[in-house]
């Protein structure tokens, strides 16, 4: 699942295998097709009563609902089916791993018939034979987005696992976020306004060049969803923390002096670090991944000959990266919370030392209260933190799809296994075979 590309619309971005086509139908809605055009996605904004909103629309903002749980994506989907009969099911509701939104889906039988109202203007059904249809409704926040698929069950089956991976990836953006300039462009003009950062520049949708450093904007983003009217003040106040926050950077001194402040562990694949040679200075950890340590504004490992020229031995280095680690985690917090048959928490932006976060035993402490003694963590991506408990086999066996298939994904991947955090520490998860759908009712 490598070479995957980006597709942005006024109102979600995902990703989809390069092979695959898109296009905005007459409709405004997105429509991607396999290589053969034998399956196709249809991707559409619907509110509470299935009416569809088209996903180009640029001045009608799609109809906005409370924040819903697993339980009402469930009843809400059962509702809009009700005039399907031959609709099933096939899962209760789940939160995707490493996002923020609710999926149902469902799955049809061969011939639907007797479909009324919205639903045949919406899903399109024909009575063609053989075909299998799937349906999600993705719940996110305030936008429901209605996503449907169709073709041959022979061609449904083989790309099963690809549109499920589509789907878990969706990036809904909020009704709320009505600005017609991109958000990090607003940002790097305010930002010059009020506390002078006449080096700062955008690198991409999400980061910033703030005199060298790279910075994500998300938290801003959401303060702003959150505080739209109070842009301005909260735009500085970002930089001022940004500002505050000197011992973070490294200083004009190259001695230990100037760099001890901003040393952090990370977790790299073994068989990358083999390929660095010997000189980095490394640990052994588990699921075969290695312990190694990187100032924070400089992209190579730190080696043995760094610590040579500082006077510093592997042991206070570590003790040093811990320490940092230890100081930008506190303030952090992990959201997420109970879904039908599991508990799942992650944080809510991804940053490059999530990952490593699984070395601090602050973590731990905090999410027993929430998923007991025992329980598993992912890190598919080096920005990216999960952890969940359930007490259902099948469950566990479809999580681990979902993260072995965010992992095949990763801008950085880090590990498609589970971790499985003890009373006694964290150790490594042996891996059981996974089911492709989630488990039935």
């Amino acid at each position: 699942m490598k070479n995957w590309r980006k597709i942005s619309t006024d109102g979600y971005t995902l990703e989809i295998p390069a092979e695959f086509t898109s296009a905005i139908g007459p409709d405004g809605h997105l429509l991607i097709h396999d290589p053969s055009a034998s399956v196709r996605m249809e991707f559409h904004f619907a509110d509470e009563n299935g009416q569809a909103e088209g996903s180009g629309r640029e001045n009608n903002s799609p109809p906005a609902s409370v924040p819903i749980s697993a339980r009402e994506a469930r009843s809400q989907f059962l509702r809009w089916f009700r005039e399907l009969p031959v609709m099933h099911i096939r899962a209760q509701p789940q939160l995707a791993p490493g996002e923020h939104h609710t999926m149902v889906t469902a799955r049809g039988v061969e011939r639907p018939k007797n479909i009324a109202g919205w639903l045949w203007t919406i899903l399109k059904v024909n009575t063609e034979s053989r075909q299998e249809w799937r349906f999600w409704a993705v719940y996110a926040g305030e936008r429901i987005l209605l996503v449907t698929a169709h073709g041959p069950r022979r061609m449904m089956e083989r790309f099963r696992a690809t549109l499920d991976a589509i789907t878990a990836g969706l990036c809904i953006r909020s009704a709320a976020d009505g600005l017609k300039t991109p958000f990090i462009e607003v940002v790097v003009n305010l930002a010059r306004q009020q506390v002078g950062a006449s080096s700062i520049s955008a690198i991409d949708d999400d980061t910033l060049s703030v005199g060298g450093m790279r910075i994500k904007v998300s938290p801003l983003h959401q303060t702003y969803l959150d505080q739209p009217e109070a842009l301005v003040d909260n735009v500085k106040r970002f930089f001022d923390d940004l500002l505050v926050e000197s011992t973070d950077r490294e200083s004009d001194d190259n001695g230990w002096t100037g760099v001890r402040n901003s040393v952090f562990p990370i977790l790299l694949p073994r068989s990358l670090v083999e390929s660095m040679g010997p000189d980095v200075v490394r640990e052994e950890w588990i699921n075969s991944l290695m312990i190694c340590y990187q100032l924070r504004h400089r992209n190579s490992p730190i080696t043995r000959g760094d610590c040579r020229q500082w006077g510093v031995d592997c042991e206070t280095l570590h003790a040093h990266a811990i320490s940092n680690l230890l100081r930008r985690t506190r303030e952090l917090s992990m959201t997420g919370g109970p879904a039908e048959n599991y508990t799942l928490f992650g944080f809510p932006q991804e940053d490059s030392l999530n990952s490593s976060r699984m070395l601090l035993p602050l973590i731990y402490q905090h999410l027993r209260p929430h998923l007991g003694v025992t329980f598993y963590m992912a890190a598919p991506d080096r920005d990216v933190l999960l952890a969940f408990a359930t007490e259902d086999e099948s469950t566990v066996a479809w999580l681990r799809r979902q993260v072995e298939m965010r992992f095949a994904q990763a801008a950085h991947p880090l590990s498609d296994k589970l971790f499985l955090a003890t009373p006694d520490g964290i150790v490594g998860d042996v891996q059981t075979p996974a089911p492709e759908n989630p488990p039935e009712d």
